[in-house]
């Protein structure tokens, strides 16, 4: 219980730091219109995409299939967060929460910070790092702890 007044300091402080501001996702082809495979990189971490050749030639069944299962591991991943950490879910919610409705300056340091905090909580389905299980920290508050 004594870690609990730190989780809502800390989303406290993630809520006013930051704002609202479009942003759309990297194309998939470059000008040339090459399939662009490795789209992001941030902190340690690299995102590449898959090509999924025929998948328009699906009936519509079996798209319903992958649409389901995509939903089913969807639902998986809420477990995977919470099972690794009681307070993931809470975190990765309040995170999805700024990400997405922040109304302030986006292009700056401090969302830039939030930001790259959410995507290492996105991607590690919590707090804690996927490999070294370090517990990630917030640059901006670096040094406020």
């Amino acid at each position: 219980m004594k870690k609990l007044p730190f989780l809502f300091l800390t989303i406290a402080v993630l809520f006013a730091a930051c704002g609202k501001n479009e942003q759309k996702p990297a194309p998939a082809t470059t000008d040339t219109g090459e399939f662009k495979w490795q789209t992001e990189t941030f902190a340690d971490k690299k995102i590449i995409r898959y090509q999924v050749p025929g998948f328009e030639k699906l009936t519509l069944n079996q798209k319903l299939l992958v649409y389901y299962l995509t939903q089913a591991g969807l639902s998986g991943r809420d477990i995977i967060y919470d099972q690794n950490y009681r307070f993931n879910l809470p975190i990765r919610q309040a995170l999805d929460q700024i990400v997405a409705n922040y109304k302030g300056d986006r292009s700056g340091k401090d969302f830039a910070e939030v930001l790259l905090y959410a995507k290492q909580v996105w991607f590690s389905n919590g707090i804690h790092h996927h490999y070294s299980h370090d517990k990630f920290r917030p640059g901006l508050l670096t040094g406020v702890f």
